[in-house]
């Protein structure tokens, strides 16, 4: 066991890691980098304290962010162990906290879980009439960031005082049911450091050697709680302290991470050694060079620079499109060329937040590439959107029970289950009543208050007509039912905010329906259930391209790697814009996001794209400006047409071997697309083809607001359309000024 062991140190690990594992006492900051084997750093190094150390594994605390991280060290441990060997405690800091916890406090006590927050708080709330002032979601964030506020002495003389008294009151119940929360499990712990010392010469007797894990991702109640752990005073009690992380991929600030934790490192822990593991054994140096080059721009950061023994030249690529429909199509189009040996498992396509899959998810869906969203689900499978589908499915079909029963109390209004089943009594008895007949029914046996709720109900659909434009129906829909305040009032600011995102891509999806000739909510509803039949087909394929935002990406790799939306507002994003921390941020968002390709990368763009409602020009991210000309082939890709990008990804891939097999194939992706979609009988193609002659003599194609492509000024957006003896004026904004132009001369794009 020991000379096997002793043998990988030897032969598998690099002179880094190997002086991160043998450095048994000291404090010491491991930085490694993206894919430069941290985990087997980690995992030897506990093994080497146990084996050659003779360092027995009680005395051993290695803390992690995951379950998934720890039991993946604790099975490595075990190759070199034994299966039957006792194992250090390797687990998440509130784990291991909780365990301490246990064994002071051996009475017992329960731990809250976000539900059980979310009442207390909204009972509190209820019974001091704040219910106008703040939302229970609201108010758990809140709470929870007072808390870690407090316990690192900051002062709140300055909070705002409703908050300080909902948090005393909150915590008052929890002592009342003898209850902790998950914040608590680090909070209570830190409290026992501080004020019981026997309690901390208890720890630091029993533990002599702390490892953790992604301290770019620690709070500041966990930097404290190791300071605590390690130190009496200001000196280091414990033989050894090793953080191991990577600040160029600190992306949680947003759930109480601190960058500053490792940055700082030194000042708290004085005597620190680092070691810095640059050599990457994932990506293409192409790739690592490109990253660097984005990465290097940020101030906080210890310098480094990834270098690896893969080469490779023409990896990484810019596809410039005109518009968001075109940049899916494009990223279809490319998972199309991929030759056989690539499998689409071993490509992810990353975007910054989950809104932006819709138009991916489409253009997939069209060409019959069979796909998964890791960490969310598909984006018309989503709650809000299947909750606004039912509104529009309500208004098509006045009969619909199953629609009528999701949204009769959502948002909610206070028509429980009791009157659920009395409405669906009621219907089964009367079945040839339509809903809107059947509540006004029911509603007279109801109290005032129900019958206003049924009311304000009714009063959603109030002149909304099944026949009118789907993303009119929709805005109507969300502004009359306050569902984006219900979203804010039963989720917590970020998830709320992506659900709120998300109903504006519904609306923007139902504005390009509108501009694809589906100009009906019928018409509409009847794509997205083809759409969604043919998506359940696909998914039965054993090989799915991953789609995930760039958060969700941490810690995988791919061979390929289809970065979409690289754009100001987007990448970064427009919540960022103010801040130059936050800037920072977004740009280790985007580092990380590079570093997931092995092999392949490929950076997207749109020049336009539609916003609530309207056409925006797109500035190309900040951070594809700072790759070099020389890592990167831009392609300007907004006049190209579908053949040509088969071109470029068969060339790419080596694919393509004459002149011809370019056209050959791409005709041959047409008649595939059109056998597996179009056979459907889409209902948009139906209804083109099935129009009479005066219909389509008297409907325009050119509509305001779409995109259209002029030889000489380039791609534009129409603003106006006039029709003058059988010829359409079109007045389009270009970037050079607003031009008025014969439809002869612009196509659409």
């Amino acid at each position: 066991m020991l000379e096997q062991f002793n043998t990988f140190l030897t032969k598998e690990l690099n002179a880094e890691q190997k002086k991160a594992v043998t450095q048994t006492t000291g404090n010491l900051l491991v930085i490694a980098g993206a894919g430069s084997g941290k985990t087997r750093v980690i995992t030897a190094r506990i093994t080497n304290l146990i084996l050659n150390e003779n360092v027995d594994p009680s005395r051993i605390a290695a803390l992690t962010f995951t379950n998934k991280a720890a039991k993946e060290m604790k099975e490595r441990i075990k190759k070199f162990l034994g299966s039957d060997t006792r194992l250090p405690f390797i687990g998440t800091f509130h784990s291991y906290c909780l365990q301490w916890l246990k064994i002071v406090y051996p009475t017992s006590f329960s731990i809250m879980d976000s539900d059980d927050q979310y009442k207390i708080l909204s009972q509190i709330i209820t019974r001091n009439n704040l219910k106008k002032f703040i939302t229970a979601r609201q108010a758990t964030y809140h709470v929870s960031n007072l808390k870690n506020q407090i316990i690192c002495g900051i002062d709140t003389s300055t909070m705002d005082s409703t908050l300080l008294e909902i948090y005393k009151q909150y915590e008052a119940e929890k002592a009342v049911s003898n209850c902790l929360d998950f914040d608590d499990l680090l909070i209570e712990v830190l409290r026992l450091f501080r004020n019981n010392a026997a309690f901390k010469t208890q720890f630091q007797e029993r533990i002599s050697h702390i490892l953790i894990d992604e301290y770019q991702d620690t709070s500041v109640v966990q930097h404290e709680l190791l300071k605590q752990m390690a130190k009496n005073d200001k000196t280091v009690i414990a033989d050894s302290v090793c953080i191991v992380g990577d600040e160029d991929q600190s992306i949680y600030s947003w759930r109480g991470a601190t960058i500053d934790n490792i940055i700082n490192f030194k000042k708290d822990f004085p005597s620190t050694k680092t070691i810095k593991i640059e050599q990457n054994y994932r990506s293409v140096q192409q790739i690592l060079d490109t990253a660097h080059s984005v990465i290097e721009k940020n101030i906080k950061r210890n310098p480094k620079k990834l270098w690896s023994e893969k080469k490779g030249t023409n990896r990484v690529h810019q596809l410039s499109c005109a518009s968001g429909y075109q940049e899916a199509d494009s990223i279809a189009w490319l998972l199309q060329s991929l030759p056989q040996e690539i499998s689409l498992n071993k490509v992810a396509i990353l975007y910054r937040t989950h809104f932006q899959s819709r138009s991916i998810e489409e253009a997939l869906i069209k060409y019959s590439i069979p796909y998964t969203i890791i960490g969310g689900i598909q984006f018309y499978e989503r709650k809000e959107i299947k909750d606004l589908i039912a509104y529009l499915r309500l208004l098509v079909n006045p009969f619909d029970r199953i629609a009528l029963m999701r949204i009769i109390n959502c948002p909610k209004r206070g028509l429980g289950q009791k009157f659920e089943e009395e409405l669906v009594e009621f219907w089964n008895s009367q079945p040839l009543l339509d809903f809107k007949q059947i509540l006004d029914e029911v509603s007279k046996k109801q109290s005032p208050s129900k019958q206003e709720a049924i009311k304000n109900f009714l009063g959603i659909f109030h002149g909304l007509t099944p026949d009118m434009a789907p993303d009119e129906a929709l805005d109507k829909i969300i502004k009359r039912s306050m569902y984006h305040f219900y979203l804010k009032e039963e989720y917590d600011t970020k998830e709320a905010e992506t659900k709120i995102d998300n109903t504006h891509e519904f609306i923007r999806a139902a504005e390009h329906f509108v501009q694809q000739g589906l100009n009906s909510i019928f018409q509409m509803l009847n794509e997205i259930a083809l759409m969604q039949e043919k998506m359940t087909k696909d998914s039965e394929k054993s090989a799915q391209v991953q789609l995930m935002t760039l958060h969700a990406a941490k810690g995988l790799e791919f061979h390929t790697v289809v970065i979409a939306g690289v754009e100001e507002t987007l990448l970064p994003s427009t919540r960022s814009l103010e801040s130059m921390d936050d800037i920072e941020e977004e740009r280790r968002l985007c580092y990380v996001g590079i570093t997931r390709a092995e092999e392949y990368l490929f950076l997207t763009y749109a020049g336009y794209r539609n916003t609530y409602g309207q056409t925006n020009y797109q500035e190309p991210s900040r951070f594809l400006k700072d790759i070099s000309p020389s890592l990167i082939t831009r392609h300007d890709c907004a006049y190209w047409k579908e053949w040509e990008f088969y071109d470029l990804f068969e060339k790419l891939w080596g694919t393509k071997k004459n002149s011809e097999s370019t056209i050959q194939v791409f005709k041959a992706h047409q008649s595939v697309n059109k056998n597996s979609f179009d056979s459907q009988t889409t209902l948009s193609n139906f209804i083109k083809t099935s129009q009479k002659a005066s219909d389509s003599f008297n409907t325009t194609p050119w509509k305001k607001n779409q995109i259209v492509q002029h030889n000489k000024f380039g791609v534009g957006i129409i603003q106006k359309v006039d029709m003058a003896k059988d010829v359409y004026n079109l007045t389009i904004k270009f970037k050079v000024g607003i031009k008025k132009i014969a439809s002869s001369f612009v196509t659409i794009i």
